[in-house]
């Protein structure tokens, strides 16, 4: 599932060429993948024109003109494909597209890419399209664990999945004072059930929580109740440094995942623990990488930085 970095990504890609679209059309596929809620039909979104694009924690929210919004998660399989047209609705000529495209037949791919990337859209995958003025986007979902949803603006802090959500690494009230307490809270939890809880800190997943974790040379393992307020510190400062590392180097690629422009990620040419199993640590420990399976996951550390 994509974090905090490769979500970011596929906000500011996805911003870049749907911002100032009308939606003319909407068409669901699979009940499953497109919800609302008896205040908001689905054809309130018709005739809106996308203003922005943002994310909160692991969700993306596009939000449209006259007070509506759209929720997508891409959980494991999503994909958001979007397609660009000329006037009367044929497909961009692939000279007229970047470099990034050509090759993709004009596709620019947000999120999980396979086969399905290659296929006439819609195809067997594709849940939801919207229709634009300028393009049509497409909402595919292998697995159909993801899902897009219409909502009221102003009820997305009370949406479901938002309002579990904890606080935003970001955010000037995530200081080391505030993870402290979440810890001591979860004194019989090790910590890297505590850091990657959505509930505590939005976005931080797998991937990053490893990361950060050896950059406070704490081992994954480690229960709250054994860590320190100088640890803390550190750690405060690992999350936020391994993410800005994230955004900055368009997420990781290690299976499936690729940016805005159809193209992975580079964050993991910069990974110092998370799937090195048996390499050298990037620390001055001369020690390898172990992986043991913590909270249902596949976890990294260097057993000899971290303690």
């Amino acid at each position: 599932m994509p974090e905090l970095p490769e979500v970011e990504t596929v906000v500011r890609g996805l911003s870049r060429h749907i911002v100032g679209q009308k939606i003319n059309h909407v068409e669901i596929k699979n009940a499953r993948s497109f919800l609302w809620s008896t205040k908001v039909k689905p054809t309130a979104v018709l005739g809106h024109t996308v203003k922005s694009v943002s994310r909160r924690g692991k969700g993306i929210i596009i939000n449209l003109s006259k007070d509506y919004s759209l929720l997508i998660h891409l959980k494991m399989t999503g994909q958001l494909i979007y397609i660009p047209s000329l006037r009367g609705g044929k497909p961009t000529k692939q000279s007229r597209l970047p470099r990034y495209a050509r090759n993709d037949k004009g596709r620019l791919n947000f999120g999980h890419p396979d086969k399905n990337f290659e296929e006439e859209m819609p195809s067997k995958h594709t849940r939801v399209w919207l229709e634009l003025s300028k393009g049509t986007l497409y909402f595919n979902d292998q697995r159909k664990f993801g899902w897009v949803k219409v909502t009221a603006t102003k009820d997305i802090p009370q949406d479901k999945f938002i309002k579990t959500l904890g606080i935003e690494p970001f955010d000037k009230k995530f200081t080391s004072a505030f993870l402290w307490d979440a810890i001591q809270h979860r004194p019989r939890s090790n910590i890297k059930a505590v850091i990657s809880d959505q509930k505590v800190v939005a976005g931080l997943g797998n991937i990053y929580s490893d990361e950060a974790l050896f950059y406070s040379h704490l081992r994954p393992t480690r229960l709250g109740k054994t860590i320190t307020k100088p640890e803390t510190t550190k750690l405060h400062s690992a999350i936020q440094k391994v993410l800005r590392l994230g955004i900055k180097h368009s997420g990781t690629s290690i299976a499936n995942y690729k940016d805005a422009e159809g193209l992975p990620g580079n964050m993991q040419k910069y990974l110092a623990v998370y799937d090195r199993k048996g390499l050298p640590c990037h620390g001055t420990c001369k020690g390898k990488v172990e992986k043991i399976r913590l909270n249902g996951r596949g976890t990294h550390f260097c057993p000899a930085c971290q303690e």
